[in-house]
């Protein structure tokens, strides 16, 4: 799995690659992740607002009513909690995402192995590659067009969505199912999933509606 393997390098890194990794560190306030910066967990509090461009961390966890930005850097695992915000840009990659509680994720670019969105969380994809599965048990929204879905493609049981971005380029989603569990029941991510076409199909869909009224 790759997300193993983004957990390895993070690891190996935090271990002999620099002496500027810390055990667990806490921002109350704003701030920013760089190239060079090494972390173990980071937890994320308040309404602060941290933006991740560059560096390595092992976890990065937001709470309260916080926003996490990623555009670039290496993630172990993202987790959003409580009213938490994450956002995904550009070069980011994160070996798995999970939203929990009220938080939200909206994912515009990067590279994620896994995400995974528990009961009343939120999850907006505009971008970016998912290289794994999508696991869902709430609401996730995607945005783009030409979708096609084919219940016994894909690896991870749940069929496989494909489709292309907003800004054209094509995507492929596994998805994840278990009919019988875990996390205390089944699990059909499809049947989570808004498929949300682009301005312009669904202002050709609406045409074609009117075009059917007139001729009824």
């Amino acid at each position: 799995m790759k997300a193993k393997s983004i957990l390895i390098v993070v690891g190996m890194v935090l271990m002999f690659g620099s002496d500027r990794g810390h055990a667990l560190t806490n921002f109350h306030d704003d701030a920013v992740i760089q190239e060079g910066d090494v972390y173990d967990y980071v937890h994320v509090y308040d309404d602060a607002t941290v933006d991740m461009t560059g560096g390595i961390v092992t976890h990065l966890t937001g709470w309260d009513y916080s926003i996490i930005n990623v555009s670039g850097g290496i993630l172990g695992g993202l987790g959003s909690l409580e009213f938490n915000m994450l956002n995904l840009y550009y070069d980011a990659v994160v070996g798995s995402v999970g939203v929990s509680d009220s938080g939200t994720l909206n994912m515009f670019g990067g590279n994620v192995d896994v995400i995974m969105v528990g009961s009343t969380k939120t999850a907006n994809l505009y971008g970016g590659i998912i290289s794994d599965y999508l696991m869902a048990a709430s609401t996730v929204g995607i945005y783009g067009y030409g979708f096609q879905y084919n219940p016994l493609a894909g690896d991870y049981r749940g069929g496989q969505l494909t489709g292309f971005w907003l800004d054209d380029t094509p995507f492929s989603i596994d998805l994840f199912g278990n009919p019988g569990g875990p996390y205390g029941g089944p699990i059909d991510t499809y049947s989570h999933i808004v498929l949300i076409p682009e301005p312009a199909t669904v202002l050709l869909l609406g045409l074609g509606v009117l075009m059917l009224k007139k001729r009824s």
